[in-house]
């Protein structure tokens, strides 16, 4: 390990000195990237790798050059893009479909400081087989971001997109030949976007006109409270773990959730429902803030979850416990308000990931923790993370998976998701969120007023009842947002390279 780390020193000069050395390959330069430092953020992901990877100890070796230093090109050489590092390194380390670089800043701008730049709308294609068994697979509003451009324009859940700028041809089949540029372009609105809509249940459409924007987030999409059997049920419909603090303190999101969370003491709730459906993620932070409001009061100052590093990190110190400094020390509940529920239900989908599941993970020691999934699977699977490491003089930002997190009992091996209870629910897409007849809301509603899960709270319907509904595989839609980020309160410390 030692002798891996002298090496590592020699790297680090390598690294910013490549720049200067002719490259067998230059990225390709019309896409506004600069080619000498797309060459230098090449190398850099691979030596990183080395560093900070959970699976580092899988990956390949750098190889000794004639100079008798480690030479990073005899691996990156054949490479032109960052991109392509990973996904080499990828196949040494299959675990890993995570790591990223960001170019753009889009994690600090969302994650962060809960920027979005886009319409606000996640389509969906779902396929409808009405009573005289005629299937048709269409576009449609799956939901809206509050406060964004979509919203303000007018669109909900539920709507059939039926044409964009004129262009009625968007159904699953032709987008599908096209890389699905329909799909993306409601989401991103590449400039003005002329939608007829058709709201679930009615006959009439409408013309609605949307742009991309930036707007401020507000990942509380809905909060109520319920009356089921003369219990008093909370619910919490949260879209993504936004970073609760800046600069060290607690900004408007974190007075957001903790509102929240006395308006339910205050009614002194029986039962919480928490629906992540679509929240793939963020600032541990804030889960670790929305854990300590859930969990009950005898969960006081006890293990929430340790992290497991790699032993270049481990060796550095990065998770002593002992040092006040090291950034992966263990994490202790802070339970503060009064809020004591012995059980909470959580409504999740295959889109629930990272930060959400943590949450889930470390409440299960210490209460009844009912998950309810669909299409008879669990959430995600991404019970790891990362922190963004400037490069390049801050060309861009590498996220590499090198943390992998544990709650009190030592469970934290759900790669392949999270399963509950119940994983054969259905999510009412033609429903509002937050209705008591929405499929999936309704399960959890039912097991809290009948103590069982019956099929009637699974029903997949459409608005009319008599048709069925599918979801065929949707398109990819940005995965930087299913991940976990540990955002440190200064910086991490200096590298972990031994002299």
């Amino acid at each position: 390990m030692m002798k891996r780390f002298i090496a590592f020193a020699f790297l680090a000069t390598l690294i910013f000195c490549v720049g200067c050395k002719k490259d067998s390959v230059k990225p390709e330069e019309d896409d506004g990237r600069d080619p000498e430092k797309e060459i230098l953020l090449r190398d850099s992901t691979y030596f990183y790798s080395l560093l900070f990877s959970l699976w580092e100890e899988k990956l390949p070796q750098p190889k000794a050059g004639t100079d008798g230093k480690a030479d990073l090109k005899a691996f990156t050489g054949s490479f032109q893009t960052s991109e392509e590092v990973f996904a080499a390194l990828r196949k040494y380390a299959p675990d890993d479909r995570f790591s990223f670089v960001d170019r753009a800043g889009t994690v600090s701008e969302e994650i962060q400081q809960g920027v979005y730049k886009e319409t606000g709308i996640t389509p969906i294609y779902i396929s409808v087989t009405d009573q005289n068994n005629n299937t048709q697979t269409n576009l449609y509003v799956k939901v809206v971001q509050k406060g964004s451009p979509a919203e303000k324009a007018g669109l909900i859940r539920g709507m059939k997109i039926l044409s964009i700028n004129g262009d009625s041809k968007i159904d699953y089949d032709t987008d599908e030949k096209q890389d699905f540029k329909n799909f993306y372009k409601v989401m991103t609105g590449e400039g003005a976007l002329e939608l007829v809509v058709q709201a679930a249940g009615e006959t009439g459409t409408k013309k609605i006109t949307v742009s991309a924007a930036a707007y401020n987030i507000d990942p509380i999409l809905i909060k109520k409270i319920f009356t089921v059997n003369g219990k008093k049920v909370g619910y919490l419909f949260y879209t993504s773990f936004v970073n609760v603090f800046s600069n060290s303190k607690p900004n408007a999101y974190y007075n957001a959730m903790l509102d929240a969370f006395k308006e339910f003491e205050t009614a002194n709730i029986n039962e919480l429902v928490v629906d992540l459906r679509y929240n793939g993620g963020g600032s541990t932070s804030s889960a670790e803030f929305m854990a300590n409001l859930i969990a009950p009061v005898a969960a006081g100052k006890g293990k929430m979850y340790d992290y497991k590093v790699n032993k270049n990190l481990a060796e550095a110190g990065w998770n002593d416990n002992s040092n006040p400094e090291a950034p992966f020390q263990s994490v202790n509940f802070n339970k503060t308000n009064s809020l004591n529920l012995p059980r909470v239900y959580f409504l999740g989908t295959t889109s629930t990931a990272s930060a959400s599941e943590l949450v889930i993970n470390v409440l299960k020691p210490y209460m009844t923790v009912e998950l309810i999934t669909t299409n008879g699977r669990g959430t995600y699977g991404k019970p790891v993370g990362f922190f963004g490491w400037p490069t390049v003089n801050g060309y861009a930002d590498l996220y590499i998976t090198s943390f992998q997190m544990n709650n009190k009992d030592g469970y934290g091996d759900y790669f392949s998701g999270l399963t509950g209870q119940k994983k054969d629910a259905r999510d009412g897409f033609l429903t509002q969120l937050g209705d008591e007849s929405e499929s999936l809301l309704a399960a959890a509603l039912d097991h809290i007023a009948t103590g069982s899960y019956s099929a009637r709270a699974s029903a997949r319907k459409s608005k009319t009842g008599l048709d069925v509904i599918q979801t065929p595989q949707q398109p990819e839609i940005k995965s930087y947002r299913n991940n976990m980020y540990k955002f440190s309160k200064d910086k991490m410390p200096s590298l972990p390279i031994k002299d």
